[in-house]
Parts: C-alpha cells; structure tokens; sequence
C-alpha cells in the first residue's frame, strides 16, 4: 500500500526545485544577489501557506534593549505582539514574539558552514539573553557542496563549543546558549541534521548513547530533508503556540504521521555525529 504522506512530502523538494530553476532559467549566471533574495521569497511565501495564522513570517531585525542582532533573512513571530516597525515583509521587533529564526544559502559549503552556524548562534543569543528560551534556529541551504558527509561533520565539530556545552566537573551537558544554538540544517534535498542539546543517551538498535549534545546528520536520499526541516518547524510552532491542556485534549497523531512519514525513523537514515564535547563522553553519571 502506498504512503501518501511519504509521497507528499517527497513532492515538496521537487516543488522548491522546480521554483528555484524557473529565475535560473530566467537570469542564468547574471546576478546572483538577486537569485539569494529570490530563494528567501521562495521560503517565506511557503512557509505562510503551510504555518497557522497565529504567526507571521518576514526578513529583519531583532532589538533587545541596547543590542541588536545582524539582519536574519527569516523572523517566525507570533502576531498577539506589537512590532516596532513593519514594511512590507521587513520587520524590527522585540524577542517577546519571536519563535524562530532561519538562515537562507543558495549553497552549503563544507569550508564555511562553521560560520553560518556561529552567525545564527550570535543572533539567537542577542535574542535570548542566556535565558531558559528556546528557539527554532535553522539554516536552509538549497544545494549543498561536493564535500564529503565526513567533512561537514568535521567542520561542525570543529566549532568553539565553550558557551555552549557546560565543563565535564559540573556534570551539565549544556549551559543556557546550549538550547538556543542552530538545531535544524537542510542541506540540499538529502542531507538533514538536527541537534540534540541533551544528547542521545539512550541504547537502541540503531543508535549508539552519547552524553554530550551532539548534531545528528542524516541522509534522506528519497528527497526528505527539505520536509522533514519543515515538519521539525510545524511542530515547534505548534507547540510554541497550541496551550498545553489544549494539546492533551487533542489526538495530534495523525498530524505527525504527515510530519514524519518514515515508518522506520529517520535514525535509519543517520550518517554521522559531531559531538561537541567529546570529554563529556567519559563521565559516568
């Protein structure tokens, strides 16, 4: 019997394709600023068809007090707080109503993807003040390089973790900053990775423990990474959104069998970990 969902979410990468070649085609090689923006459109209008209209999606800034973050390229904020400005799909607004915040690239490169990862950092933690928040802090690649999965997974590890990740003598996996970090990554149409801010310490037959918080990269090589980054987003909103007592009085899973359509699971798909502090390992609880 056919998956349905698994069929639908397959067509949303061949959905992003199809838009993102339509201006190739158009402008070719020819200014590539204008083919950027183009892809930052492309999620936001996507992602204002499929998210609840208990929240909007625009491109600016976010002030808290005196500091100010770098321009994000996408802002998911709930509508039942006022904005200091508002044009168009440009926005500077307060951290109150913020929920997420996405990073947008024609390309991952191994070489760089350490950067793009400390740049949302930065803004999340101007967003969060080190305080229990938590974001969905995301970046969207449309392709992704020629490197190896090794490569990105060693260049993610390579990162300065020591805001994040607490000292071994403390017995803490992560400070404050360690759940506000970069937590989803779609590389391309195949490659997915999510963060695990407390680990994985559990042992199962498809997945060893690990004590440290860790970014699991998985190869969805049925088109899923794109879906699969969009459905992590959807539950969050829902979550961030839906008042708990509503949520125990619902049956949402119907819903997450759309979200997550691999019956198996996705840790099927794992490739490798970047494990952020590999000293954490050791410690025995």
């Amino acid at each position: 019997m056919m998956n349905e969902y698994l069929e639908y979410q397959k067509s949303v990468a061949l959905e992003f394709q199809a838009y993102k070649d339509r201006i190739r085609y158009m402008i070719g090689n020819h200014h590539w600023g204008e083919d950027g923006r183009y892809k930052e459109i492309l999620l936001i209008n996507y992602l204002r068809r499929i998210l609840p209209n208990t929240v909007s999606v625009g491109t600016g800034f976010v002030r808290n007090k005196e500091k100010l973050t770098s321009q994000i390229d996408i802002i998911i904020y709930a509508n039942n707080i006022p904005l200091l400005f508002s044009e168009g799909d440009f926005i500077i607004t307060t951290p109150e109503n913020v929920i997420g915040i996405i990073e947008v690239k024609s390309t991952a490169y191994a070489s760089n993807i350490g950067k793009i990862i400390e740049k949302a950092n930065r803004n999340a933690f101007i967003i969060c003040e080190e305080n229990e928040r938590i974001l969905f802090n995301g970046i969207f690649a449309y392709d992704i390089s020629h490197a190896s999965d090794n490569t990105f997974i060693h260049n993610i590890e390579a990162i300065d973790y020591s805001e994040i990740v607490g000292t071994p003598t403390a017995r803490t996996r992560c400070t404050a900053k360690g759940f506000q970090c970069v937590n989803h990554i779609v590389l391309g149409s195949q490659r997915f990775v999510k963060y695990f801010p407390t680990g994985y310490p559990y042992l199962t037959d498809i997945s060893m423990p690990v004590k440290s918080p860790y970014y699991g990269l998985y190869n969805m090589f049925d088109e899923l990474a794109i879906a699969y980054f969009i459905s992590n987003l959807q539950e969050y909103v829902l979550d961030s959104t839906l008042p708990v007592q509503q949520q125990e009085y619902l049956d949402l899973s119907e819903l997450y069998k759309f979200f997550y359509p691999i019956k198996e699971g996705k840790e099927t798909r794992l490739v490798g970990k970047a494990i952020m502090a590999k000293e954490l390992e050791n410690i025995i609880y």
